[in-house]
């Protein structure tokens, strides 16, 4: 049988299968996000708790004791929140700048003429942090030393700092951030006659924003020289936002294929969250590699878990809050599909999913209190994570079904049912990939009790359960 550690600690197993397992989830669950019922932060909710659940599985050993530094169940909470809290803004007003129109007026056809450098600019700009915040969070869950109380204090509000630093900076030197603000001021500030310029200010605005915000975690960890926390945070926000940039929101498919009659704004979606999945599994390999033994006596989480009942608390939250709102706003966007009056249903369906999802948190307090683990508990702290993972791709798949459509009746169109197909693929996709590292734990923990005298480097390389 093979030593444990060589089971995990090379190329595929580091690279390749984690950047093809949160491309093949970003496929799926970015388009996703615009389809019915999971417009903005919903939708991202959608995918974040997806890449979160992804992350913490492939990371994490079979053990109390782990390998990796970014391992800890509160992942899956990091990733959900902080892709929510990036969702709740637009970038529809930027597709029009790779046509060379900034719309003043859209439903009077009334635009003037600008660069489709801008289109490039604003989606990196819009990217960047779209899938940065969330890895500032991710970074969170894997501090090189634990921190004290006001250290937390710094950090939340460098990021709170740099959100309203950027704001007001956006307000009082408006011409560094609306474009041709030089030759078209007077329409910026008449928007009753200049309507699509709202959206416009709104999107930029937001866009700046939360870039702050961005920027602000970032100086955070540069200050305190915690530079596996920089090179995450830095490697997705510029890799999602090149790939954002480089898609230029797919307003080319028309040019290459002029005939076609397809949904080419839902290719852009799953794009860009095939960009962020790529950012994500680049940086999981630049950051979340075995720690050799000389680097792990220096980390204080990796090694050890000191609040093992904290991390279950945290992982447990997070699939509670992140499959409990996609529930929710699934069943709306079904409704909307199938019946009608989304409205009336969405509220119908959270008198009922609100009480759910509280009952649910009561449950995992309880839960955690009845059943404490010790301080360094060196045992698998989730011995049913498999489950956890596949309940978590299942349930969102499912629901990627449901709100894709109608498949019957006289509305049923095949530029729709093709996504279905393509949401299955993805499924099986990311399944087989997820399966092999469920291989992989299940035959290192399977070496240890066949030959107990490598239950010592088993317990140092984090595979015994």
């Amino acid at each position: 049988m093979k030593d444990p550690k060589n089971l995990t600690d090379n190329l595929a197993h580091n690279l390749i299968l984690p950047t093809v397992l949160f491309a093949a989830l970003g496929a799926m669950s970015w388009a996703v996000r615009g389809s019915s019922g999971y417009g903005g932060g919903d939708g991202c909710l959608f995918a974040g708790v997806l890449w979160g659940a992804a992350w913490w599985f492939i990371a994490r050993d079979p053990s109390g004791v782990q390998s990796r530094r970014y391992t800890s169940g509160w992942i899956v909470l990091a990733l959900s929140v902080g892709f929510w809290w990036s969702g709740n803004r637009g970038w529809a007003q930027w597709a029009n700048f790779f046509e060379g129109k900034l719309f003043t007026n859209s439903s009077e056809n009334q635009f003037v003429e600008i660069s489709p450098t801008y289109g490039f600019i604003w989606l990196f700009i819009a990217g960047m942090p779209w899938g940065g915040i969330a890895a500032c969070l991710l970074a969170w869950c894997g501090s090189r030393k634990p921190m004290p109380i006001w250290q937390w204090v710094v950090r939340i509000a460098c990021g709170v700092g740099g959100y309203y630093l950027a704001l007001y900076l956006f307000r009082h030197f408006p011409q560094y951030f609306l474009p041709l603000y030089s030759s078209i001021g007077e329409r910026y500030q008449d928007i009753e006659s200049n309507p699509s310029l709202r959206r416009l200010i709104n999107d930029n605005r937001n866009a700046v924003m939360h870039m702050g915000a961005y920027l602000g975690f970032l100086f955070f960890e540069i200050g305190r020289r915690d530079w596996k926390n920089v090179l995450l945070i830095l490697t997705v926000g510029i890799i999602s936002g090149l790939g954002w940039s480089i898609n230029q929101n797919w307003r080319w498919a028309d040019d290459v294929w002029p005939s076609g009659h397809f949904n080419w704004w839902r290719c852009w979606e799953s794009c860009g969250g095939i960009s962020i999945g790529i950012a994500y599994g680049i940086a999981y390999f630049l950051v979340n590699r075995p720690l050799p033994e000389e680097e792990r006596q220096g980390e204080a989480m990796p090694i050890t878990n000191d609040h093992p009942n904290l991390e279950r608390l945290g992982l447990y939250l997070g699939l509670v809050f992140g499959l409990g709102m996609s529930i929710q706003n699934g069943l709306k966007g079904w409704a909307n599909i199938y019946i009608g009056n989304e409205e009336y249903w969405e509220a119908a369906f959270w008198k009922i999913n609100q009480p759910l999802i509280w009952i649910a948190v009561i449950l995992v307090v309880i839960q955690v209190w009845r059943k404490q683990l010790p301080s360094g508990y060196k045992r698998d702290v989730f011995p049913h994570a498999v489950w956890l993972i596949w309940l978590t791709l299942i349930v969102q798949n499912i629901l990627a079904q449901i709100i894709t459509g109608p498949l019957i009746g006289e509305r049923e169109r095949w530029g729709e049912t093709i996504w279905n197909i393509f949401y299955v693929v993805m499924f099986i996709l990311s399944g087989a990939i997820v399966y092999h590292y469920q291989f992989v734990k299940r035959l290192s923990v399977s070496d240890v009790r066949d030959d107990p005298s490598k239950e010592d480097l088993s317990i140092r390389a984090g595979f015994l359960s």
